[in-house]
């Protein structure tokens, strides 16, 4: 073979090698730094989707309909959640979490970014700009590769994206200061770290702040997020459903001889094999008197024969989480004054469920309302000497009930909380119902039969189409006998060796 052959195969070789090299540096800068269809599709089935379950075009109707509730000429200013660290070092604390309003509106799962939305003359008229980390090779070595500029538009729909750095303080400069209609911006969640955002605010200085009326944007952003769309009722159901099967493994470990950390360890890993993201708040796993704090979390305890177990949990799936507690005797046996108890809460749920409706009136303090007046009878019928009316005239039944029946469910566990609980309800509305009744163990004015028993049900509820509230939740029974079944079943299975 003469040289000039193998001269021209080597050429080509070297431009094969070339195209590859840029192909790849094609890809690195559209690299969305989070699950895609492309990357991860067994948690994305569809290519329309940005993340699970939701579509792009559900986000960019979210922003659509956040724009048609701001004035002309206005904008709303976004950032991120912060990572959290270790104390002391540059390693992350857990997994990231998304700040629930950001999430709602970028689709954007990581840190250090921020989201401009616009308004024009005209609720149509929108834009959405992207602001993202500067890239950095170190940071992709130590906490791996993040969303692009080019990753913004191409995957996440922005209509501009840019780095934070220079331009992307100008543009969000820019952005302020022509918005004669307001500018949407929660002050409090900006920090130091949020460059962009903080130097564009700071340019305004105070004066600036009064001319351009900048108000908080919560309030805005959680009537959007308060109903929810049948894509999110989904997601939360699935949510909720992982919840039930690892409750329901919890109730097979939660004998005599456990622990309350084994209940707590068992439940735990059932969701994270299903695919959670993470807890939805730490665990009140109580038993014996610990069913009796709220938030109870010492969660160390032997389990013991006679004892009640409390067990408030949830997971995050997909961005939705879950709210469920149920309380069982650890022995597969009520006593009858641990049915007595369990039987009036159970009373106040199951009346409150009912009682939930799109009316046009009832609301959540209704049915809180509701719960002490159901509760308050059943106390007067637990205690001696008492009667529902003074209970409820002197307040002196938030003694054994300090807390509310419930709260709205979404993205957040207390979702949307500039959302008055006064508000009626509405379809597709998510809220918890969840009574409970807690006698301290060295109460005088409780018999002893009582002290030391605390009792809550609490299950995930969704107002329907037709104006009705149901329980998504209902999978997970509630029902005493139901219960003791579970936990019986498993009662005299071999006793776990104490720790």
């Amino acid at each position: 073979m003469s040289s000039w052959p193998r001269a021209l195969s080597r050429l080509r070789r070297r431009v094969d090698v070339e195209r590859v090299s840029t192909a790849s540096f094609s890809t690195r800068v559209d690299v969305a730094g989070q699950p895609t269809h492309a990357t991860h599709p067994h948690l994305i089935r569809s290519r329309d989707e940005l993340t699970p379950g939701i579509s792009r075009d559900e986000y960019a109707a979210r922003r659509r309909a956040l724009a048609a509730a701001m004035p002309a000429n206005s904008v709303a200013v976004f950032t991120a959640a912060p990572a959290l660290r270790f104390p002391g070092t540059v390693i992350p604390a857990g997994r990231y979490r998304q700040d629930a309003d950001f999430a709602y509106f970028t689709g954007v799962s990581q840190p250090e970014c921020a989201a401009v939305i616009e308004r024009g003359e005209r609720a149509s008229d929108v834009r959405y700009a992207l602001i993202v980390p500067r890239h950095s090779d170190k940071y992709a070595v130590w906490d791996g590769e993040r969303i692009t500029a080019n990753a913004g538009t191409s995957v996440f729909g922005a209509d501009d994206a840019m780095e934070s750095g220079e331009r992307a303080v100008a543009y969000a400069v820019d952005a302020i200061k022509k918005a004669r209609g307001g500018v949407f911006v929660d002050v409090d969640k900006v920090n130091e770290d949020d460059e962009v955002v903080h130097r564009a605010l700071g340019s305004l200085g105070r004066e600036g702040f009064a001319m351009h009326s900048v108000r908080p944007v919560r309030g805005l952003c959680h009537e959007l997020r308060w109903k929810k769309s049948p894509a999110e009722l989904e997601l939360l159901q699935k949510s909720i459903d992982l919840d039930v099967r690892a409750f329901l493994k919890a109730l097979e470990i939660g004998r005599v001889g456990a622990t309350e950390a084994d209940v707590m360890a068992h439940h735990e890993a059932t969701c994270r094999v299903g695919g959670a993201d993470r807890l939805a708040y730490p665990s009140v796993v109580g038993s014996g008197a610990g069913a009796c704090v709220v938030h109870y979390h010492h969660n160390d305890k032997l389990l013991k024969d006679g004892d009640l177990l409390l067990m408030d949990a949830g997971c995050e799936l997909n961005g939705y989480v879950s709210d469920i507690t149920r309380t069982w005797p650890v022995n597969g046996k009520w006593t009858s004054a641990q049915l007595d108890v369990y039987s009036a809460v159970l009373e106040a749920h199951a009346e409150c469920l009912k009682a939930a409706r799109a009316d046009g009136e009832t609301s959540l303090m209704d049915l809180h309302r509701l719960s002490i007046d159901v509760l308050a009878k059943g106390l007067s019928k637990l205690l001696p000497n008492t009667s529902a009316h003074t209970l409820i005239r002197t307040g002196a039944y938030a003694k054994y009930y300090p807390h509310s029946v419930g709260h709205w469910l979404g993205a957040d566990v207390h979702d949307v909380p500039s959302v008055s609980v006064s508000t009626p309800l509405e379809p597709f509305v998510a809220f918890t119902i969840e009574p409970g009744l807690y006698f301290p163990p060295n109460d005088p004015d409780v018999p002893a039969s009582l002290r030391g028993v605390g009792v809550r049900v609490e299950d995930d509820c969704v107002v329907r189409a037709d104006g009705r509230a149901r329980s998504i939740s209902a999978a997970l029974p509630v029902d005493p006998d139901a219960i003791a079944a579970l936990v019986g079943a498993n009662a005299h299975a071999s006793t776990p060796t104490p720790r």
